[in-house]
């Protein structure tokens, strides 16, 4: 359950090899024991971090899913891997392109805090989007949403600021339910311009041609309307991330009720410039005591918009 797997080329021996995240957070890399043509592969091995002398394997904490790149500009393949919890998990390797060694793990950073992306189960692929020859992020998500984070830094230095809602056609990307979106960028239609592949937890692999998505950075925009994202994670003890989005600057009041009605938080009350934030509930009431385990509802008010979604606390 929970597979999720990449091909690439491992151990420079020119045939394609199988690397796989899994359910519960590690990484496996399958060797093509056969051919390029007709792929064979191993028992699997599980990929490993931490000095020679005291090697573990790599966990992310659940649902790892990984893909290969050069991300510093040293000509050695490194590891970027999405998880459950939404952040991104870098090892870099100190080894060679046929024998990876991979010593520390690192967080990728967005500013000064670690990058979690909104509604969590972060699927990275890494690509010029912006065609400034300079590697961008491209990611989804449990809501089905296709996220671009533009790299601020430089190619063998990224860094991130923040993310747009990648749109086709005028609309942002959004599969229907939470179906846990997963991007692939490839030249599907063998036109020049890179096109994207979403498969998701309905079984259906979508196909984005890049005639308006991935043709420069006119092509992405923030989703102007307003609107309360879904809180992640949830079900959740002891806390949970509320995420929304302004189309302006608005005043802004979240706020938590029970099944009856009664107001149990206020989360935040404040104005909010455009763009994409969070609160948080620690669990608590308003008079700091812990929120019996049960459902509840987050409300968000902002200028005309009224929204609101189910929250469930657990024991």
């Amino acid at each position: 359950m929970g597979v999720f797997p990449r091909v690439v080329y491992w151990d420079e021996d020119g045939r394609k090899d199988l690397l796989v995240g899994r359910a519960d957070g590690r990484v496996m890399i399958f060797l093509n024991v056969g051919t390029d043509a007709d792929p064979h592969f191993d028992g699997g091995t599980f990929l490993q971090v931490g000095p020679p002398e005291s090697k573990s394997d790599i966990q992310v904490g659940g649902r790892a899913t990984p893909t290969s790149v050069d991300w510093n500009n040293d000509g050695r393949k490194d590891l970027l891997v999405g998880a459950i919890a939404g952040k991104l998990y870098l090892f870099l390797n100190e080894g060679t392109n046929t024998a990876p060694d991979f010593r520390t793990g690192q967080f990728v950073q967005e500013g000064a805090a670690d990058l979690v992306v909104p509604t969590a189960r972060s699927s990275p692929d890494v690509v010029d989007v912006t065609h400034d020859g300079k590697k961008d992020i491209l990611t989804g998500n449990t809501e089905g949403q296709l996220l671009l984070y533009e790299n601020t830094g430089s190619d063998e230095a990224p860094s991130f600021s923040g993310y747009v809602y990648v749109q086709t056609d005028g609309v942002p990307v959004d599969l229907p339910g939470s179906p846990r979106s997963r991007p692939f960028v490839t030249q599907w239609t063998d036109d020049g311009v890179p096109d994207v592949l979403i498969g998701a937890s309905d079984g259906i692999v979508r196909v984005y041609q890049g005639s308006d998505v991935l043709t420069g950075l006119d092509s992405f925009s923030p989703v102007a309307a307003t609107r309360l994202l879904t809180a992640y994670p949830n079900p959740f003890r002891p806390s949970t991330t509320v995420p929304f989005v302004l189309g302006s600057r608005s005043r802004v009041r979240v706020l938590v009720y029970d099944v009856t009605g009664r107001r149990v938080a206020i989360l935040t009350d404040r104005i909010f410039g455009p763009g994409t934030h969070e609160t948080f509930w620690n669990g608590k009431d308003e008079d700091g005591r812990p929120a019996p385990a049960g459902t509840y509802f987050v409300r968000m008010e902002a200028g005309e918009t009224v929204a609101s979604h189910k929250l469930v606390r657990l024991r």
